[in-house]
């Protein structure tokens, strides 16, 4: 089955643990600044994340995934850490680094493609670009959101 281990980073013009919030926000649908691209929707009552956590996800991209994330270590303003099941199999790490007053916000994700669709469409996309164009879109999103607090 088709596989992606992938990273993105880029720097945001904000500490980590605003940026480390803003990430979590988002997975709890308390936000939408990745909207229209990234949606997410926490499990359960409470839109809190924390461990053992599950929400989720659908990338409003062609075929539109749909996938849970099942946080499973969440360091404050460190790393966040997740498991994902459904069209899309595998993990996904954002890590947040201080530097010089901003943050080095890194994504790494290592997934394996499961619905049908995309293992017979895999051949004719470009993985790699997909993840690389939505974690762009997002990273400039966040830092436009963080810019205006």
């Amino acid at each position: 089955m088709p596989r992606l281990d992938a990273v993105e980073e880029t720097i945001i013009d904000s500490p980590p643990m605003a940026v480390y919030k803003a990430i979590l926000n988002e997975y709890a649908g308390v936000t939408h600044w990745w909207m229209p691209h990234f949606e997410s929707k926490p499990r359960g009552d409470a839109p809190i994340i924390r461990e053992g956590a599950i929400v989720d996800i659908t990338v409003h991209s062609s075929g539109t995934p749909k996938f849970s994330a099942k946080m499973t270590k969440i360091v404050e303003a460190k790393s966040i850490e997740m498991e994902y099941a459904g069209d899309l199999v595998g993990t996904g790490k954002w890590t947040f680094e201080p530097t010089d007053g901003k943050t080095k916000v890194q994504k790494r994700v290592n997934y394996r493609v499961k619905r049908l669709s995309f293992v017979l469409l895999s051949p004719f996309v470009d993985m790699r670009k997909a993840n690389s164009d939505l974690m762009q879109k997002g990273f400039k999103a966040l830092d436009s959101y963080l810019s205006k607090k």
